[in-house]
């Protein structure tokens, strides 16, 4: 398995151009899609929040921890994502723990079928349900439908359990598909979309929005840390659902979240709703930096959906074995350029140069990005 890099620090705000161990490089990594981690009015927000509030409440929901900053987020969130109610936690790792086990006490399911590439913290909620949990293959419909006759035993219900968007690969679940299988033997779906919501979509809601699959057996958790320029988990849906989950041990046996990340998160969500124009933008220079990678003949199997529910900008690509892939990462970074080299769930032994564009980029930078990455196949004669 190929290593991925894991000596750089940051040592500036994220952004188009960052400072990585005392050296300058223009960025195409993180999962800042819109940029508003280092927007002002985040910044301010989160910043007024903890002079008002102070840093957290120190103590749970379950008892005098929930703020007015919670309880907006929380209205703001179940309007985003037009549904009877939402929940924010602490971080986005905790979306699949706190959704999977109140699904779980609500009976809904008896055998979870797992993506084999899901997020981590989708696995890990799915083994702390201590039902059966069956891995199939990567968005392999023949290999999930085959293991569903194998395990489910009569009168079983299945909760099939994917990330949205693939954050390495770019790669969307065949939601329509797990919709159409789960209505077979009365089950449901879960989508970890951390990646999805805020770019894809008509409205920003995400992978689910984005494909036209709207259900009341679709359950959503995400995050607020990427798209939206903030931190903490968000599970949005029916109202009996959400409070399962307020009344769970993910919530009242946490500490209650920080409030400059609640109020980040408040701003963050504002600053998408109220500005259309940033997916638009994302998405134009997300089709720019394919054409470029087209035209230079980059290898690369972006996937694109239609214009109306967005353009993903993710770009990974492998070649070779590893050692080709990490001689393209060191030209880059001679260049000045950062890309992702990484190993991550998705990734084959090989490792991915995963290239990641933002609504801020500009073309300029995507003309320099593609260029380089051309001088490099042609320096190490590929």
């Amino acid at each position: 398995m190929a290593k991925a890099e894991l000596n750089y620090t940051m040592e500036s705000r994220t952004g188009t151009k960052v400072v990585l161990n005392g050296k300058s490089y223009l960025y195409f990594a993180g999962t800042s899609y819109f940029q508003l981690h280092s927007h002002p009015e985040v910044i301010k927000a989160a910043n007024d929040a903890t002079l008002q509030y102070g840093i957290g409440s120190a103590t749970t929901r379950a008892l005098t921890g929930t703020t007015p900053l919670l309880e907006k987020i929380e209205l703001k969130l179940a309007s985003y994502f037009n549904t009877e109610d939402a929940v924010y936690l602490p971080s986005g790792y905790l979306s699949s723990l706190a959704g999977l086990l109140a699904l779980n006490e609500l009976g809904l399911y008896q055998v979870i079928f797992l993506d084999e590439d899901a997020h981590y913290s989708l696995a890990e909620g799915a083994a702390a349900t201590g039902l059966p949990v069956i891995s199939f293959r990567h968005r392999n419909l023949d290999d999930l439908e085959s293991l569903m006759k194998k395990h489910l035993g009569p009168g079983q219900r299945p909760l099939i359990a994917s990330d949205g968007l693939f954050p390495v690969m770019g790669t969307l679940a065949p939601i329509r598909d797990y919709l159409a299988m789960t209505k077979k033997y009365d089950g449901v779906v879960w989508i970890d979309d951390a990646h999805g919501v805020g770019i894809l979509g008509a409205h920003g809601r995400g992978s689910c929005e984005a494909l036209g699959t709207p259900s009341n057996r679709i359950y959503l958790g995400a995050t607020l840390s990427k798209a939206f320029g903030a931190y903490g988990g968000i599970i949005a849906g029916r109202r009996d659902f959400i409070q399962k989950v307020r009344s769970g041990s993910v919530v009242t046996g946490s500490s209650s979240p920080m409030n400059a990340a609640v109020a980040a998160g408040i701003k963050g969500l504002e600053l998408v709703q109220e500005n259309q124009n940033l997916r638009k933008k994302l998405w134009n220079i997300a089709r720019y930096m394919r054409e470029g990678l087209q035209h230079m003949g980059i290898p690369s199997e972006p996937l694109f959906i239609p214009e109306m529910h967005g353009t993903i900008p993710i770009f990974s690509f492998a070649h070779r074995d590893a050692a080709t892939m990490r001689a393209i990462h060191s030209y880059l970074l001679k260049q000045g350029i950062y890309t992702q080299y990484t190993s991550y769930k998705g990734a084959g032994a090989e490792g991915v140069i995963r290239v990641v564009v933002s609504s801020a980029h500009k073309k300029v930078e995507i003309v320099r990005l593609t260029h380089t990455l051309k001088e490099a196949f042609r320096t190490i004669n590929l």
